[in-house]
């Protein structure tokens, strides 16, 4: 996987942009990057981008939480457990867009599996994105969260 710096006006249009889409920013740039190119992105090519994200969000998420940053960590381990759910979608031929897909997917895996830990453990999920925007949960919690989100991968990585 290969890095881009971008200036700082740039990387928060970049931001915004990903938020309005409900994307996470590095998503965002592979699919810009695609188009631009006027290429189509293999199915196959889009699991690993996924899969790859992922690990990068979960490695980064246990680097914040040991540094103390609880807001970045919540943020980078909510994105990590979101691309792994479009990881599964995308070995499946989907593409989840919107907050209320990946929920619709989860609930989708808990009605195959009839395992109700997908909906369990991707709430943590989402309370750790809520954390991104508010700040509350304390330092134990969010430890207690990571646990859950590798727990929630691995579960999704041998669903799929």
């Amino acid at each position: 996987m290969a890095s881009v710096t971008l200036p700082q006006k740039l990387s928060e249009k970049l931001r915004e942009k990903a938020e309005e889409k409900d994307y996470l920013p590095e998503e965002l740039v592979i699919e810009i990057l695609f188009k631009s190119l006027d290429e189509e992105i293999d199915p196959e090519e889009l699991v690993e981008q996924y899969r790859l994200l992922s690990d990068k969000y979960l490695k980064e998420g246990k680097e914040f939480l040991n540094k103390g940053d609880l807001v970045q960590a919540s943020e980078k381990l909510w994105g990590a457990s979101a691309l792994a759910v479009k990881m599964v979608a995308a070995e499946r031929g989907l593409k989840l867009d919107k907050h209320g897909g990946l929920w619709s997917f989860i609930d989708t895996l808990t009605k195959e599996s009839g395992d109700k830990e997908f909906v369990r453990l991707f709430h943590v999920a989402n309370g750790l994105h809520k954390n991104f925007y508010e700040n509350e949960m304390p330092k134990e919690a969010v430890e207690v969260s990571a646990e859950d989100i590798e727990r929630l991968i691995e579960k999704l990585r041998s669903f799929s």
